[in-house]
Parts: C-alpha cells; sequence; structure tokens
C-alpha cells in the first residue's frame, strides 16, 4: 500500500514512478483501481512514497480571474459539452506543433489518456467521460516529450493534473495543464456494466453523456458512427447514479480540490449560474464554459485563443456559487452505501438500481407509460376523426 486506499485518487504516479515496475494498479469488487505493490519486485527506494499527491502537499492557487468563453468555431462546439474551450485550446497547441493529452474511449470501452500529436485525432479526446480515465504510462510520455522543445499540454481531473506535477518533481516551461471541474469519477466497471446491458458486448465507438442534438444530459451509446440507444439521465441508472453522487471513489467525497484554489495553469467546466446580465444568458443553451487562469500560463492559453472564441470576464464569485465542487466536494448518503453493498451481491449494476432507487425507478416506468398512452390516444383521436 503506498496511501490508504479512501484517500489514493488513483492517479498513477506511483506506477509511474517506480523504477522496477514493482506497482500494478488493481481492481477492487466494484472496479475502482489502487496501487499494489510486488514485494519481490520492491527495492525500498521510497519513491511511490515521495511522489504521492496524497502524501506530500500539492501548491493550490485562486484564479487570477474568470471568464464566460465560448468558441466560434461551430463545428467544436457542436460536440463540445459546453463551449468548446478544452478542444480549440488543443486544436491551437496542436497547430503549433505541440502535443496534448487528453481521456478517450479505446477497445473494449475502457477510458485511458493518450498521446494526440495530430489534428485529425483530436476529435478521440473530445466530450465529457464521466468515468475514471485510466493514466497508465501517461506521466513518463509526458516526461519524453517535455524533453523536447514542444509545447506539452495536458487534461484532466484536479487529481491527475496533481498526480503528474508530482511525478514530475520540477516545472517544465513547456507543460500546460488545464483542470476540469470534476464532481467525481465511478469506476470503469460500473460503465461498462451498463454498456453490457444495453449493447450485449463492449464492441462500440464511445458513450455520449452531454450529446447537444439530444440535450445536453443523455446517455447515449455509439456504434459504427451512429447513436444505437439513447435515454435523458434521469431514466439512465449510470448517470442518474452519477448526477446524485452514488457511485464515485472514496477519496471523490473528501476531494481536497474541490475548492476555489487549483493546482492546473487554467481551470474549465460549464458556466453554472450564469447571471442575467451576462451577454451569454439567452444563448446559454449553446453551450458556455468558465475559465479561470490561475498562473500566467493560464492568462497565455486565453490568448492563444482570443481571435477565435467569444467572451467576457465575470466575477470569480459567480463562478463558484454555480458549481458547487469550487465550493466543496460531494458528500456520502445512505444510498451510496446501499448501492455498493447491493452490488457485492447482485454484481449488476442494473439489479442494484432497481433495488436501491425503486422510487426513480418506477417514476421513469409511469412517465413513459403515460406517453405511450398519450400517443396511442391521439391516434385513436386521428383515426375517429377520419372515420366521420
Amino acid at each position: 500500500m503506498v496511501c490508504e486506499n479512501d484517500k489514493c485518487t488513483g492517479c498513477f504516479a506511483c506506477y509511474n514512478i517506480c523504477p522496477k515496475n514493482a506497482i500494478e494498479m488493481k481492481e477492487d469488487e466494484h472496479g475502482y483501481i489502487y496501487p499494489h505493490i510486488i514485494e519481490s519486485k520492491c527495492i525500498n527506494c521510497g519513491l511511490c512514497k515521495k511522489i504521492c499527491p496524497v502524501l506530500n502537499k500539492v501548491e493550490l492557487k485562486r484564479p487570477i480571474k474568470c471568464l464566460a468563453i465560448r468558441t466560434l468555431e461551430q463545428n467544436i462546439l457542436s460536440k463540445s459539452s459546453s463551449g468548446g474551450i478544452a478542444t480549440i485550446i488543443s486544436k491551437k497547441v496542436l497547430e503549433n506543433s505541440g502535443i496534448v493529452y487528453g481521456a478517450a474511449f479505446l477497445n473494449n470501452c475502457e477510458v485511458s489518456h493518450i498521446r494526440v500529436d495530430n489534428i485529425e485525432d483530436l476529435i478521440k479526446i473530445q466530450g465529457s467521460k464521466y468515468v475514471h480515465s485510466y493514466i497508465k504510462d501517461t506521466y513518463k510520455n509526458v516526461k519524453n516529450d517535455l524533453t523536447t522543445a514542444k509545447k506539452v499540454l495536458f487534461v484532466g481531473t484536479p487529481c491527475q493534473v496533481a498526480g503528474l506535477k508530482r511525478y514530475l518533481m520540477k516545472d517544465y516551461e513547456n507543460l500546460y495543464t488545464i483542470d476540469i471541474i470534476c464532481h467525481g469519477v465511478p469506476s470503469q466497471k460500473f460503465l461498462k456494466d451498463e454498456i453490457l446491458r444495453i449493447n450485449k458486448n463492449l464492441n462500440i465507438d464511445r458513450v455520449n453523456f452531454r450529446d447537444k442534438k439530444y440535450n445536453p444530459f443523455h446517455f447515449s451509446v455509439v456504434k459504427n458512427g451512429n447513436d444505437i440507444f439513447f435515454e435523458s439521465w434521469s431514466k439512465s441508472p449510470y448517470f442518474y447514479t452519477f448526477m446524485k453522487s452514488f457511485t464515485y471513489r472514496d477519496n471523490c467525497y473528501i476531494c481536497r480540490y474541490a475548492s476555489i484554489e487549483r493546482c492546473s495553469d487554467m481551470t474549465i467546466g460549464d458556466f453554472w449560474g450564469i447571471s442575467k446580465e451576462s451577454k451569454f444568458y439567452n444563448t446559454r443553451s449553446k453551450g458556455i464554459s468558465v475559465a479561470l487562469p490561475i498562473t500566467e500560463k493560464g492568462i497565455e492559453m486565453l490568448e492563444l485563443i482570443s481571435d477565435c472564441t467569444e467572451f467576457e470576464e465575470r466575477d470569480i464569485n459567480e463562478a463558484v456559487a454555480g458549481n458547487d465542487q469550487l465550493r466543496d466536494s460531494c458528500k456520502k448518503s445512505i444510498k451510496e452505501h446501499e448501492f455498493k453493498n447491493s452490488y457485492l451481491k447482485t454484481n449488476s449494476f442494473y439489479k442494484s438500481y432497481k433495488k436501491v432507487f425503486k422510487k426513480n425507478y418506477y417514476k421513469q416506468i409511469v412517465k413513459s407509460n403515460k406517453f405511450v398512452l398519450k400517443i396511442l390516444d391521439i391516434k385513436k383521436e386521428l383515426k375517429n376523426g377520419k372515420k366521420k
């Protein structure tokens, strides 16, 4: 054990730093991954504990300012969860021969961070992924890229940014980091369970959580370029339990990064609760991001995209008021405990959802049936009208 499991973020920093590959990341019974030390390989160098962001201090700073911002490139905006800022910054970095790292859906629905060095592959890391992304060897790869003169952009959760910084153990002028305002991460096992229920196998392209063609909060499964399944967040077992904070890792409920003080160069997310006084208020359904530059590099990234975005400066307190995770971490509930205990017994995400969240399950059935009955009534009325 490197640090206590209930505090471990699964950031992979210890996995990347070990000189003897004596650390492996293993799933527990819920699918959450934790580092395990292979004693036969361990040389007791202590590097894993030296760089662990849980055991060591990570520098946190308040934002310099706050922007409401949106890309002007409609093809990017339409495919983005909010204002498309992570994608447009990534595009600029790639256009300048840089490297970008972000989360992507891979084979068998695994979500892991990948290295992107061309515009064509940028779409792989676009969009929200409400699940824990595996870092694997990404920190090692970032360090290798940093030895060149190229700019390197890393996009991830705050704890992943913290893990990268602790692993590197020094600042690099050509490293730029963006953290996403994160509510918490479910295990990949939970997500795969739901995909198997829907599709019978894991042979899909990806899952969309915020597809704007439906509405920002739909769970849709894409296979061979087409949506084969979609349902609203309140009807989706996976999305519902995510939104209600029932499926996160233990550390997410005591997250040290759920604060206005941040560890990256810039924090981005949805600008929830934007004021009616904002020029974006009446068009917020198109997607609007909050950008909180923490360092001068954060300011530099915003200047890089100033010619292809529309933006306005807002009060930082406005962003904090609209985003719970800029104030405090989510709290555990009895339902979270009940759901995870049920999962151990059933080994089925869907069965556990139906058992623990009966009220919501039957509420959605009633809504669906009412809708079907209404359609049948309309068809009946139209048919009778034609007969007359």
